[in-house]
């Protein structure tokens, strides 16, 4: 039985991600030591810009722009390893599949039942982990004790003003 290599999630991120700019300060080397040091306030902005030769305004807008750089990364690194677990999921379901026709094959239908059990577990996990399968518990507040006594409040102070009173109870009936 030949055995497949199943894929590894991936830990490696690209370095940059979408349209990011490249300011001076970026392109100085070891940057990332110095821009953390400068945001623990280990580095004042002035004594940044005369080692890389600019303005602590550029410095400013340099240091503005990290979080987007540091965003974009960690996105990158979610939608690889999502894609990653993806593949691995359609890996073993396969495999599933695999050890059901050969355990029907060879006569082993409790091994061929545990099999569909499996393929039917890892299509499941798929459909969790694309979202297509909804979890979350749904919440109902009409009925709830304090919500009645807040809509009947606000009802209430709503009485003067007719206009606003029935606007408010269209909106929430909606």
């Amino acid at each position: 039985m030949e055995r497949k290599s199943v894929p590894e999630v991936s830990q490696s991120v690209p370095e940059k991600v979408g349209p990011i700019p490249q300011c001076k300060t970026c392109r100085f080397p070891d940057h990332e030591k110095y821009d953390a040091e400068c945001i623990k306030g280990n580095l004042s902005r002035d004594d940044y810009a005369k080692m890389v030769g600019c303005t602590a305004k550029s410095i400013s807008r340099h240091l503005a722009h990290i979080p987007q750089i540091v965003a974009n990364s960690a996105n990158a690194e979610i939608v690889t390893n999502a894609d990653n677990l993806l593949d691995q999921i359609v890996y073993y379901e396969a495999e599933a599949r695999r050890f059901k026709e050969l355990a029907e094959s060879q006569g082993d239908l409790e091994l061929a039942l545990k099999s569909v059990d499996r393929a039917l577990k890892c299509l499941d996990l798929f459909a969790r982990v694309r979202g297509i399968i909804q979890e979350q518990p749904q919440v109902t507040i009409i009925n709830n004790p304090e919500w009645v006594e807040l809509r009947t409040l606000i009802i209430g102070a709503l009485e003067p003003y007719p206009e606003a009173r029935e606007a408010v109870v269209h909106a929430i009936h909606k």
